[in-house]
């Protein structure tokens, strides 16, 4: 399993591997970021938590594999 991440560095990542990923603070609920990316199939969203400051690895593999990133996005 991953390790977590600081979520300054998630992002940090996620944003240098695709820029098309955006961030939105406004839609997510609670303490919670929404992912999200337009594709040919329509639009893909998902919620990332925040309230801890770093992200748990089960949450990078579904970024990884609902985006289509590299696996090695994440890692050092």
């Amino acid at each position: 399993m991953a390790k977590p991440i600081k979520l300054r560095d998630f992002l940090q990542r996620l944003r240098d591997q695709d820029p098309g990923i955006e961030v939105l603070s406004h839609r997510g609920k609670g303490s919670h970021l929404m992912l999200c990316k337009m594709t040919d199939a329509g639009k893909v969203s998902y919620p990332i938590p925040t309230s801890s400051g770093e992200v748990a690895g089960p949450y990078q593999k579904a970024v990884i594999r609902l985006f289509g990133l590299p696996e090695n996005t994440f890692r050092k």
